[in-house]
């Protein structure tokens, strides 16, 4: 059970919870395939599969986990200066997202995103959308750190805040975000408005899921 009286820090992946990102994800790996002739096509939905564990592990379910180490470190350098570059073509804050968060900061409690999207295309993103400062952490995937579900960027995120993790509550929209917050100790909740199904979240087991940003502020 959520204690709502404890929480000062709610914490937001990124990709699909925040922000609608799925189109401009597919468009750069279409980028890549194409320019490696790689014939087979993916559809959006495909795409909402692959996200989730990193732009690294985007790309080699992109080129079908045909890559072997060498060349899919290659590919995923090639990747990141693309999106970067891309990112914000369609990119857009889901509806209610702002208003949900401006609830949250006006009652105090530390707003913070812990996402698996390479850190400068992570922070380029929502300062753009939400406005630089608008968060008090933004944590993105930075070579060589474990990524989601490890705990470490997420309690790296709370140490910088000053919060514990039973002063916590993990929004996500996918079972990775579930796990990360369980293997934090954080009270996990899923989104089910973003890449993954209704009964993808509830076979981890999350807190409670949600289906609409409106029930942000009634949690926390």
């Amino acid at each position: 059970m959520i204690c709502m009286s404890n929480i000062k820090c709610a914490l937001f992946d990124l990709d699909g919870t925040l922000v609608n990102t799925i189109d401009d994800l597919a468009g750069a790996c279409n980028v890549l395939l194409e320019k490696y002739h790689f014939e087979k096509k993916w559809s959006i939905e495909d795409y909402t599969r692959f996200v989730g564990n990193g732009a690294k592990n985007l790309v080699m379910r992109a080129f079908d986990n045909t890559l072997d180490d060498e060349t899919l470190n290659a590919r995923y350098e090639e990747f990141k200066p693309l999106y970067d570059s891309m990112k914000l073509n369609n990119a857009h804050a889901y509806d209610g997202i702002k208003e949900q968060l401006d609830i949250l900061k006006q009652r105090g409690i530390k707003l913070c995103v812990v996402t698996n999207k390479p850190n400068v295309a992570a922070v380029g993103m929502v300062e753009h959308i939400f406005g630089k400062d608008f968060f008090d952490v933004i944590i993105g995937c930075v070579d060589g750190v474990p990524v989601k579900p490890d705990p470490t960027t997420t309690l790296k995120a709370l140490k910088m805040v000053g919060c514990k993790p039973f002063e916590a509550i993990f929004f996500g929209d996918s079972e990775v975000d579930v796990r990360t917050a369980k293997n934090a100790n954080i009270e996990a909740v899923g989104c089910s408005w973003g890449f993954r199904s209704f009964e993808t979240l509830f076979a981890e087991n999350p807190s409670i899921i949600i289906d609409d940003p409106r029930y942000i502020s009634k949690l926390v």
